[in-house]
């Protein structure tokens, strides 16, 4: 039997087949000669070794069904919305998370709902554009779907490679006053026959699913998730001021930050919940402190409030202690929930503080550590703590230090991705002015597209146009932090209103980059005959005069002939230039 991965991959590869000539034939029709050119204007860093030109097949070819995904999405409303109903758009996004997600899910099979899923999802976007192609999906779909009997009888699985767990004689949890454990056998805490099972190491627990009672448990703080929340409550309210609540109104307030990080995820819990029940397990300390099951707590404490029917959540009890055990449970809280999809429901910059948090903040994990944990590699963690440093220097620029909501507001974190190696190219200097520049079109929104911006900035990079912008935009960054000194920045909304006052220097920079962009493509303009020129040379200096003494008299004439052509081009481009 195939693993779900497996299918999945194959799934991809038939929507391969029909996306490729599908996307290309789309952005030919709207940018006509200047399609590929446009193809690679638009994708990510990533794609940077993707062929600069080529015959269409060739070109095509190259492409991956990431790639053509991406492209859909970041074209939806100049090329594909006028083709396909707009319920494709958020397909898109969500294939490309699973896309991502298989590409690192190492010695795990993709999770049977996942799989379903994304097959499924692959079928419906296939059937507008391919019938045929959408049949071979589904027959795909029905055999991972023909799975779920065997993967329900099963209990979920999950691998996890931090320190050991604590032996279950451990006292810091059973025998303290207060835990759940002790309430065991009371209509506050009822053990169920479920299990749920966790792999540790070498090791595998599999522990007792227990109905808890709702007002015994509380959310975590420590939740990744809502750092940015927190970090805004926080700067209004006063440090320490949320765990000083009590546990009603702190669950309250927190409920409030996880229905609004992502109201259409909780939304679809509830209501799939309210049909079928709490299917997962979740994961909870024995004071009551949630690790993982945020969402789903938070979907029952609504529909117990909307219904006035008691509810109870399904858990297993870890016998440890949110400081004794902070690490093992911060490693144990990574594994569950990046090792598997749940990494798309993140927030970029609220996974990347939260890494910056835990690797640099703290030193409470080493890199390679949570790299393991969290079921990546090691060069992607390193990558995120470079963004998160270039977050607290936006946040330190502007007045707002670890006031990480500014961040998430302003939606900093794909341009900082972009910048931060388009800039290594630059000397150290103007590095820190092009962070600058940046953190000033940001606060006064003239960026506009942020993503364009910065492909904008590597544009000019790329055709030694740069220094003259970076000069006129040196100019306008000392304006800027004249004024900005002169104000009283607390918090974002006088950022709002110092952007707003000061329109004319949003027109200056804005004037700036677009007076940039025109002596940009002026320059690749004239650039281009010098570069086929020099490729020409280059690939006559590769040939051989030694080999012509081997050419029978034919190749020699037809080579003549060749040679004779060339001779009167080049007469013809140096009269053209001496006119």
């Amino acid at each position: 039997m195939q693993e779900n991965y497996t299918l999945v991959q194959e799934g991809f590869r038939l929507l391969l087949q029909v996306l490729a000539p599908y996307v290309s034939d789309k952005m030919k029709n709207q940018y006509h000669n200047d399609w590929w050119n446009q193809v690679i204007y638009k994708l990510p860093q990533k794609y940077n070794d993707l062929p600069l030109y080529g015959d269409d097949e060739y070109l095509i070819s190259s492409l991956d069904v990431a790639a053509c995904l991406i492209l859909m999405s970041r074209e939806w409303k100049e090329v594909f919305d006028y083709d396909l109903d707009r319920k494709c758009r958020p397909w898109l996004n969500e294939l490309v998370a699973v896309r991502n997600a298989i590409s690192h899910i190492g010695i795990q099979d993709l999770d049977q709902h996942s799989a379903e899923r994304a097959l499924d999802t692959m079928v419906l976007l296939c059937n507008e554009i391919d019938e045929e192609t959408a049949s071979s999906l589904k027959k795909l779909y029905g055999e991972v779907r023909s799975r779920a009997k065997d993967y329900s009888e099963q209990e979920q699985k999950i691998i996890y490679r931090g320190i050991a767990q604590p032996d279950a004689e451990s006292s810091r949890g059973a025998l303290k006053e207060g835990s759940l454990l002790q309430l065991e056998g009371t209509d506050a805490v009822r053990k169920t026959e479920l299990t749920r099972k966790l792999t540790f190491g070498d090791k595998t627990v599999i522990y007792p699913v227990y109905k808890v009672r709702l007002d015994l448990l509380f959310y975590n703080d420590q939740n990744d998730r809502i750092a940015t929340w927190i970090s805004e409550y926080e700067t209004e309210n006063g440090k320490d001021s949320l765990t000083s609540l009590d546990k009603g109104l702190y669950n309250s307030v927190i409920q409030g930050f996880i229905e609004k990080s992502n109201p259409e995820a909780i939304n679809k819990t509830q209501k799939n919940m309210m049909l079928v029940g709490q299917n997962v397990p979740g994961v909870t300390l024995a004071d009551g402190r949630i690790v993982d099951g945020n969402r789903r707590f938070t979907c029952l404490r609504r529909i117990q409030r909307e219904t006035s029917e008691p509810m109870y959540f399904e858990t297993i009890i870890m016998d440890m202690d949110i400081i004794e055990d902070r690490k093992q449970i911060k490693l144990l809280e990574l594994a569950i929930q990046h090792g598997e999809e749940k990494p798309v429901d993140y927030d970029a910059i609220d996974y990347a503080i939260g890494t910056y948090r835990d690797v640099v903040q703290t030193s409470l994990l080493t890199i390679e550590e949570y790299a393991q944990s969290a079921n990546e590699g090691v060069s992607d963690v390193k990558k995120r703590i470079e963004i998160a440093e270039v977050i607290n220097e936006f946040l330190e620029y502007i007045g707002l230090p670890e006031q990480y909501y500014a961040a998430r507001e302003y939606q900093v974190y794909d341009l900082f991705k972009e910048m931060v190696p388009a800039i290594r190219k630059l000397a150290p200097e103007e590095q820190e002015q092009t962070k600058i520049i940046a953190f000033n079109n940001v606060i006064m929104h003239a960026a506009g597209d942020q993503r364009k911006f910065i492909r904008d900035i590597k544009m000019m990079i790329r055709s030694d146009t740069f220094k003259p912008y970076l000069e006129e935009q040196n100019q306008i960054s000392s304006e800027i932090k004249e004024k900005m000194d002169s104000e009283k920045i607390q918090s974002k909304k006088d950022l709002e209103k110092f952007a707003e006052e000061n329109n004319a220097i949003f027109k200056k920079m804005s004037e700036s980059l677009e007076n940039a962009m025109y002596r940009s493509r002026n320059s690749q303009i004239k650039a281009k005959p010098s570069d086929s020129v020099s490729k020409c040379i280059t690939l006559l200096r590769d040939v051989d005069p030694r080999l012509f003494t081997h050419l029978d008299e034919e190749e020699k004439e037809n080579l003549k002939s060749e040679l004779d052509t060339l001779g009167k081009i080049l007469t013809k481009f140096k009269r053209s230039l001496s006119k």
